[in-house]
């Protein structure tokens, strides 16, 4: 397969195409894990505390369960997604390809977008206001994760309603 030059200059755009793949599918792991750990420890944790319901505890153990289920989804997706490469025999313009239309997707963009900046903002509160402890590096990362879902339903709610 013969390249063209506007092919060469574009490919010039993505460097390593299997590292932006790879990324990609990390944080969507992310986003998995921590949507479906709060989808199922929410409940089972306000149930379980249900004769004491105290809102910051059950929060910093779901964003525990949350950190827990978010190195999983990582893990799992990455691993998914070599075997996949792997299984399909995916060549290098495969790969440069998938990234490229991966890097330009405006929904993936988006979506991406969202949990990023309520995951900034969430992480910031739970720093402040303390999952488990106030001023600790992991309150921040219990609140990032678990804005993650909501940012993503916010995604999803005002994308339809713009069509």
């Amino acid at each position: 397969m013969e390249t063209s030059e506007s092919d060469a200059e574009q490919r010039v755009l993505i460097p390593k195409p299997l590292n932006e793949l790879t990324l990609h599918c990390a944080i969507k792991g992310i986003q998995l894990g921590s949507t479906v750990t709060l989808i199922t420890a929410l409940p089972y944790q306000l149930y379980k505390s249900r004769k004491n319901l105290s809102l910051i505890p059950i929060l910093s153990r779901v964003g525990k369960t949350s950190i827990y289920g978010s190195f999983v989804g990582v893990v799992l997706s990455v691993g998914l997604m070599h075997s996949k490469l792997y299984k399909e025999n995916y060549n290098e313009y495969r790969i440069w390809d998938r990234a490229y239309r991966l890097r330009h997707s405006a929904g993936q963009n988006r979506a991406d977008q969202f949990s990023f900046n309520s995951s900034m903002v969430a992480g910031t509160a739970a720093f402040f206001i303390g999952l488990p402890k106030k001023y600790h590096p992991i309150s921040f990362g219990k609140g990032g994760l678990l804005s993650i879902p909501p940012a993503l339903l916010a995604h999803i709610i005002t994308t339809s309603t713009k069509k």
